[in-house]
């Protein structure tokens, strides 16, 4: 078994292994910063995200704050022509440290980024609702996962592993030219179940209740049944 986690594990508290490895399936990105003659030897997570989520940024600020020499900072990263607007956006990074460089290993091979092997041994509910938090989105009808960065194998293998640990049925659904993971509305209330005690406020509006949603759908079917 693949012991880099549980090197991490004994080293860092486990909301912090929990939140890198959440980021890193999700959003974040490990930077190689010192290279040897044949391996990466130290490495530092960069979180970068939207505007939006800039209470999400200093969250995980906070949770990773002791890895961090500067705290998030704000930078312009495009312009809209139309509305004459600019976007913005935040990110930080932790300090470059040989304890995170094992992990580069683990989730790059020649420079992407990979699902790790036996990433789902360490994949707790926290690291699971951090990677929701980061690629979940919610239409109300279904969640999906943007898991484009992975390859089509590797994405069955998470589908896999929902339906083994959780009994949550998923599927692939097309993303233009990619593929990305779908969790219907009958099945996302499991994942709620799962995750919701992690999911920070400023969060919430990625999931919903889907006991209301039901509800609310089996009372319109039944007004309709009635007036047939």
């Amino acid at each position: 078994m693949d012991n880099t986690v549980g090197r991490l594990q004994n080293i860092f508290p486990p909301h912090q292994v929990d939140l890198i490895i959440g980021s890193l399936l999700g959003d974040g990105r490990l930077e190689c910063r010192s290279i040897g003659k044949c391996y990466p030897i130290s490495a530092r997570v960069r979180i970068h995200q939207s505007e939006k989520q800039k209470e999400y940024v200093f969250w995980k600020y906070r949770q990773l704050e002791n890895l961090v020499v500067t705290g998030p900072r704000r930078i312009k990263t495009g312009h809209d022509k139309k509305r004459d607007t600019d976007w913005f956006s935040w990110y930080f990074h932790t300090k470059t440290i040989k304890e995170l460089g094992v992990l580069y290993h683990w989730f790059y091979k020649d420079k992407v980024k990979v699902l790790p092997k036996n990433i789902f041994e360490f994949l707790t509910p926290r690291a699971m609702a951090v990677w929701f938090m980061d690629d979940g989105s919610n239409t109300r009808e279904s969640y999906t996962i943007n898991t484009h960065c992975f390859s089509i194998p590797d994405q069955w293998r998470v589908i896999a592993f929902l339906k083994q640990s959780y009994d949550i049925n998923a599927t692939l659904i097309k993303d233009r030219k990619q593929f990305k993971i779908r969790i219907g509305r009958y099945e996302y209330c499991k994942l709620n179940t799962v995750i919701q005690p992690f999911i920070i406020p400023s969060m919430m509006y990625k999931i919903c209740n889907p006991r209301n949603d039901l509800f609310l759908q089996s009372r319109t079917d039944t007004v309709s049944m009635l007036t047939v």
